[in-house]
């Protein structure tokens, strides 16, 4: 009862600041899941959550998608995966993840302090689709094939280019549904990843995870847009922070 308990109290707040800021449920929550049920339900368990996460999203939020700004987004991160995939066991984790998280502080740090600014405007200016953009998203490709890792590079590139607080939760949401989907199929084709413990996980994490989609959705519509950025440049810190603990440390 106590581990179902922690388990949930995990997902409803990982799950909370992702229906407020459209990401890092995933990246935050996956240490301390895995120390309760382990790598093997940890990670199709929260996959499986943050598919159903980014539905509701989708479904609440569904005229605000920038299709042209997802299509981008996609495009220049699946160039990038196979490269990482092939290159997995000749890359070396901890430099590049270490500079990754550097990179994250920075950002997130500096994105925050900007806020405070009295002349920054609401919203930052569009990134624009230029080919250091591209190469930004083909990085975080290379990575996420690699490593798994390469949501964040997303989120520098998607803070910029999707300024609206609404625009950036649900485009990132049809992103993650996209990369999830993938993943659940490919899961379910092989037959070995679910099983009767992680059907258990799952009902036990749906009344928490629910809970926390509805708070955060109704979260996401009471901040104005410059708390919401504040957030997106904090979580972002946040997901550095643990990646650092996890992978480099």
């Amino acid at each position: 009862m106590l581990r179902i308990l922690a388990v949930g109290l995990v997902v409803f707040t990982t799950f909370t600041l992702e229906g407020i800021s459209g990401f890092g449920s995933t990246v935050l929550a996956l240490p301390f899941i895995i120390m309760l049920l382990g790598i093997d339900q940890a990670v199709p368990l929260l996959s499986t959550l943050g598919w159903l996460l980014a539905m509701f999203i989708i479904v609440r939020s569904r005229h605000k998608i920038d299709l042209k700004e997802y299509r981008f987004i996609a495009l220049n991160v699946a160039l990038g995966v196979p490269a990482g995939l092939f290159l997995s066991s000749k890359l070396p984790e901890k430099p590049l993840i270490a500079l990754l998280v550097a990179v994250m502080f920075f950002v997130g740090i500096r994105g925050v302090a900007t806020q405070f600014r009295p002349d920054l405007p609401a919203g930052n200016q569009p990134a624009g689709h230029s080919w250091l953009m591209r190469a930004i998203l083909f990085c975080g490709g290379i990575i996420h094939g690699a490593f798994s890792s390469g949501g964040p590079v997303i989120i520098i590139y998607a803070s910029k280019a999707l300024p609206d607080k609404s625009l950036f939760r649900v485009t990132l949401s049809l992103l993650w549904l996209t990369t999830n989907s993938i993943m659940l199929a490919t899961w379910t084709i092989r037959g070995d990843v679910w099983n009767a413990e992680i059907g258990k996980s799952l009902l036990c994490a749906l009344p928490f995870v629910s809970a926390g989609i509805i708070f955060g959705d109704c979260l996401h519509h009471q901040v104005n847009q410059r708390v919401f950025r504040i957030l997106v440049y904090s979580v972002l810190c946040a997901a550095a922070t643990v990646l650092l603990c996890c992978r480099v440390l």
